[in-house]
């Protein structure tokens, strides 16, 4: 029987008996972190929003996991989408108008090589002298909850659509008509 505690003590001694004690504790989990809080804004709160300040917006349509709304704002009307719609807040926004004409795509890449923000996607015309299509896209990320957080991303969205269509329009209306 002296043998055992000899044993313990041995074992206390060379580390085992600690790595056996402590390996319960190395099995525990710590406790989750908290889910942090939805962020965004909800699609009625920012029609109501842009009526507020006198657009003419349609009601939304959803396609798929995207809600998107028209804003009839003369004489560029645009569009509004929102993606990442969590518990009806959402937080990934897409101001977006279309323009056709006779623009080139060189000129597209101009604009997106000499532009920040507002980027522009150039579709070629399905005819040979028709109209291109160009989409004028900016993406926006919120932060926080309420409409008030879009005042300065659509007064930057307005002015560059603005820029945007008269830096197009200005090359467009010097061209020569196609024959």
């Amino acid at each position: 029987m002296r043998r055992l505690p000899a044993l313990i003590a041995a074992a206390a001694l060379s580390g085992v008996l600690s790595s056996v004690i402590a390996a319960p504790a190395l099995a525990q989990t710590p406790p989750a972190a908290a889910a942090p809080a939805p962020k965004g804004v909800t699609v009625a709160e920012v029609r109501t929003w842009l009526t507020g300040l006198g657009g003419t917006v349609s009601e939304p349509v959803t396609t798929g996991n995207v809600q998107m709304m028209q804003i009839a704002d003369q004489p560029l009307p645009w569009s509004l989408s929102f993606y990442a719609c969590g518990a009806a807040l959402c937080d990934d926004l897409q101001y977006m108008a279309v323009f056709t004409g006779p623009i080139t795509e060189s000129q597209v890449n101009d604009w997106n090589r000499n532009s920040r923000f507002l980027k522009a996607v150039y579709v070629a015309p399905s005819t040979p002298g028709a109209d291109a299509t160009i989409l004028a896209q900016y993406d926006v990320l919120l932060t926080a909850n309420g409409v008030e957080q879009l005042q300065e991303p659509t007064y930057a969205w307005l002015q560059l659509l603005r820029t945007f269509a008269q830096t197009l329009a200005g090359p467009a209306a010097a061209a020569p008509p196609a024959q």
